[in-house]
């Protein structure tokens, strides 16, 4: 077990390599060994191509230890992973959404989420899904307040907000949606755009329209919003249009009536109940 923290601590930053390896070791007074272990270390999950019982239960075990108090025992420029892909599809869809990543300059990248008031429940089963797989402390989201000037008036707007460890991991994750620290939209993102991300994006920026859902696409530009578009009639067969919205050279996603059964068939185990308004449940 130790060789093998050691390992991970020591693997530099990899996007898509792969080992095979032989753990033994002792945990309760009991001898094991796991054989044929394949750890991806960029996504993210560990296949296990031998198992039984009795192997998986220490292998959960063995996952926690990685996963929820490995996070915490060293410095954010050593953590590396892993990530399985629940936790991309997740932060992918929540970076095309309301999040936002904070690059720092050694340690890594850490994401932030922040949802209204209205939307607190939504905002805590994201904060528990990331907290239950080690990727934040035992903080509970912050409350916060934001003040607005709508004309000659001055409203405040309340909302919560948590925000992940560092993860020198998650620097990809920066790559991919940032430059110049303005959130891009790259080819390369229809390889992480799952249905749970789907589900996610429009849990965020989603509104249901009576007959179709619009998705709100304020921090893209036209050509990029085309490239959504593509990436969802790719990967779902989902139709949609652009639409022009009040803001000037601002646009929105509308997805048509005719995909409206399909994209809840896609996305509905996926949802969370506060926000299956968003396709009209």
């Amino acid at each position: 077990m130790y060789f093998f923290v050691n390992l991970i601590l020591k693997k530099k930053e990899v996007i898509d390599p792969a080992m095979t390896v032989k753990i033994t070791g002792i945990l309760l007074k009991l001898i094991y060994s796991y054989y044929n272990i394949i750890i991806n270390f960029s996504g993210l999950k560990l296949y296990i191509l031998s198992i039984n019982k009795f192997v998986y239960f220490h292998l959960t075990l063995f996952k926690n230890i990685i996963s929820k108090n490995f996070h915490t025992l060293v410095k954010a420029k050593n953590r590396i992973g892993p990530h399985d892909n629940d936790i991309i599809s997740v932060s992918v869809g929540s970076l095309l959404g309301d999040s936002y990543a904070n690059k720092r300059y050694i340690e890594g990248t850490r994401l932030v989420f922040k949802q209204s008031i209205i939307h607190k429940d939504y905002l805590f089963w994201l904060y528990n899904f990331f907290y239950i797989r080690g990727y934040c402390s035992n903080l509970k989201p912050r409350l916060y307040t934001r003040k607005l000037k709508i004309g000659n008036e001055i409203k405040e707007y309340y909302g919560y907000e948590f925000n992940t460890y560092t993860f020198r991991s998650f620097d990809w994750l920066y790559k991919l949606f940032y430059k110049k620290g303005k959130k891009k939209i790259n080819r390369k993102l229809i390889n992480y755009l799952t249905p749970l991300a789907l589900a996610i994006w429009i849990s965020d920026d989603g509104c249901w329209t009576k007959y179709g859902v619009r998705i709100a696409c304020n921090a893209f530009n036209l050509k990029e919003v085309e490239l959504l578009v593509y990436m969802l009639k790719k990967n779902f067969d989902i139709n949609c249009t652009i639409q022009k919205i009040h803001i000037k050279n601002k646009y929105s996603i509308y997805i048509k009536k005719e995909s409206i059964s399909k994209l809840i068939n896609i996305i509905l185990p996926y949802l969370h109940n506060s926000m299956l308004y968003k396709v009209g449940l």
